[in-house]
């Protein structure tokens, strides 16, 4: 059973999934592992992953100076797996809604709907591309840093998912 007062006395585990996991998740991904020192450890995963990040989110993180390491492509079959981290918080970044809650992952952990639209890289310029990428990494930025901010030790999971999905409400998407 998930129990949030074990969150003040450790590292909080966050999986943030999107479809290729590609874009969206390993910016939230990279973001909050640069947020907050060691609070949190955050992965990235994909329902139907790339085989590598792309150069364009590599690059647009380096541009907004978070520190890409640790992040690499990977399956939400991964953290299916019996030596798969147990995670705290999985954070849906899909839109339309994908109910990756129904994906059995271990550690029962708080499944958070964070639709971010994705920054289509296939069409329009360089610039324009560059635009929705910097666009996509403000708006993921934000939420992470309102979502750190949170008092964990003093959430259940049912405050800690209503607070967290508050923030997408509060900063849009």
């Amino acid at each position: 059973d998930f129990e949030m007062a074990e969150l003040s006395r450790k590292t909080v585990t966050v999986l943030f999934v999107s479809i290729e996991g590609a874009i969206r998740a390993p910016i939230a991904a990279a973001t909050m592992n640069a947020a907050k020192g060691n609070v949190f450890r955050a992965y990235s995963a994909g329902t139907n992953p790339v085989a590598e990040i792309p150069a364009a989110t590599v690059d647009a993180l380096k541009i907004a100076g978070i520190p890409f390491e640790g992040v690499r492509a990977a399956g939400i079959a991964d953290f299916q797996l019996p030596e798969a981290p147990r995670l705290d918080f999985v954070f849906n970044l899909t839109e339309p809604y994908e109910n990756c809650g129904a994906i059995p992952l271990p550690g029962a952990p708080v499944v958070v709907s964070w639709p971010v639209p994705h920054p289509v890289l296939e069409s329009g310029s360089p610039a324009e591309r560059g635009s929705r990428l910097a666009e996509t990494v403000r708006m993921i930025r934000r939420r992470v840093e309102l979502f750190v901010e949170l008092p964990m030790d003093k959430l259940d999971g049912l405050a800690a998912r209503l607070q967290a999905e508050s923030i997408h409400r509060q900063i849009g998407g």
